[in-house]
């Protein structure tokens, strides 16, 4: 196994590092100081020839100018926050309005955008990446200085780990995201790739996303993910939570009752199966619009907490405080 450190462009005056995580069973991982995005990540397919598995840009520029959160790391507030609105310990906060008419992933100033502070890791048993930052308290109109980390984590067993860490010196909301397209399959469309999430309610949402605070059931639903099934045959019209999006930009309240994982990936035509395993509480699945096939060939997981929770005291508390620091992870096991 090794880690190899290139640059990958300029940035505000500052040169961005490409690292790159190879093992010895073919499996190669590229991750960018910007946006601790994950660039490239391939695999071997079931007939060992190396299968990209995210979709990911040729230059940094290209990731600048981008407004898709392509493999970024997200945060501070991974997904809505409704009006940038939200009261925590009897204070009024008032917060970026950057998606529609709420607060979208970290607004104007978020983590995806940032040049993290980084270091390789050289381990036994995995090389790595670890990445920080510290954002300022008032950023994007979040109380609190919080400082973080990332480290991803290539091990031997084509599994990549991302854990997260962060501390803040005041009451914040937290909820941090990694946010790749994947694209395990040769098709153009991720219809055909077979999904299994452990979770059988979805969080209700109106038409700009926003969680109402109910919890729908998922049998019988679009969104019952419950057994491994192709996507595409869960796509259909009828149901309005779905009708809303024409696809999947939904959140899914994991289960947390095993130990088995949070989302099972599959593509028959490559053989290429990941699962995904997560201590945070939900995950959003995000495809676009499959009906009309716009961003049909990628799908997002995106481990995180409920969109919202800090006007939903029912949802699992994303806030963070003084002396109890934040720590989450995410884990990717590829196999054929």
């Amino acid at each position: 196994m090794k880690v190899a450190v290139t640059p990958f462009g300029e940035y505000e005056g500052n040169t961005v590092s490409c690292y790159t995580l190879t093992n010895d069973a073919g499996m190669t991982v590229e991750i960018l100081e910007l946006g601790g995005i994950i660039r490239a990540l391939s695999v071997p397919d079931s007939t060992g020839s190396p299968h990209q598995c995210v979709k990911g840009f040729d230059t940094l520029d290209a990731y600048i100018q981008d407004d898709s959160y392509q493999g970024a790391l997200i945060g501070r507030y991974a997904n809505r926050i409704g009006e940038g609105k939200f009261e925590l310990d009897g204070q009024q906060f008032q917060v970026d309005v950057n998606g529609g008419p709420h607060h979208l992933h970290g607004g104007l100033s978020g983590f995806h955008k940032k040049v993290w502070v980084s270091e390789p890791i050289e381990e036994d048993d995995a090389v790595g990446v670890r990445l920080s930052l510290v954002s300022p308290d008032g950023e994007a109109g979040f109380p609190g200085e919080v400082t973080v980390s990332a480290e991803y984590r290539l091990q031997p067993t084509n599994t990549l780990t991302l854990t997260l860490f962060a501390s803040t010196t005041a009451a914040t909301p937290f909820s941090m995201t990694q946010h790749a397209y994947f694209h395990i399959g040769k098709s153009k469309s991720v219809k055909e790739n077979t999904l299994k999430i452990d979770a059988q309610y979805v969080t209700e949402a109106d038409k700009s996303l926003l969680p109402t605070g109910k919890l729908l059931a998922v049998e019988n639903t679009p969104f019952d993910f419950t057994s491994a099934v192709e996507i595409g045959q869960r796509v259909n019209t009828g149901n309005p939570l779905f009708d809303s999006v024409g696809g999947y930009d939904h959140n899914f309240v994991l289960n947390h009752d095993s130990a088995g994982p949070a989302a099972v990936l599959s593509s028959a035509d490559t053989g290429i199966r990941m699962a995904l395993y997560t201590t945070l509480p939900g995950m959003q699945v995000y495809t676009g619009n499959l009906m009309g096939d716009e961003q049909a060939g990628t799908i997002c997981l995106e481990p995180q907490y409920f969109p919202d929770s800090p006007n939903h005291p029912d949802f699992p508390d994303c806030i963070l405080r003084p002396g109890k620091p934040f720590q989450a992870s995410v884990r990717y096991e590829f196999s054929r």
